[in-house]
């Protein structure tokens, strides 16, 4: 699947595999998601990677346990960028390195991960 034409994402999501294959309806986001927004998703585990794009199409809402959660239209892709390219990456590395649930995506970072995944789309 190609990159959907869409903004820069602007956070990291992390989901297991099972995730990524049945997505929900109302992803789990920071606070300070809006419509509009997009978000990288990394897919955790072995062989993990950033796997999808999710582009928002709510204002994020309080869950109960103190979560926050908006709804989104998943693009999933045949190819992650694995970790170890992310991990090799001077504007990538420092992002992707201790990933510990959602965070915000700079826009340097965000640039160049869009450009990776639009190469690994076309192989």
């Amino acid at each position: 699947m190609p990159v959907p034409a869409g903004p820069l994402p602007s956070s990291i999501l992390l989901w297991h595999a099972d995730e990524l294959r049945s997505p929900p309806a109302a992803c789990c986001c920071l606070r300070t998601t809006r419509a509009g927004a997009r978000a990288a998703v990394y897919c955790t585990g072995p062989g993990g990677g950033v796997a999808a794009l999710v582009d928002f199409t709510t204002d994020a809402t309080a869950h109960s346990g103190g979560s926050w959660a908006a709804e989104g239209i998943v693009h999933v892709f045949d190819s992650a960028v694995p970790r170890p390219v992310l991990l090799a990456d001077d504007l990538l590395g420092p992002v992707f390195r201790h990933l510990r649930g959602r965070r915000g995506l700079p826009e340097p970072a965000a640039r160049r991960l869009l450009r990776l995944l639009s190469r690994e789309a076309v192989r």
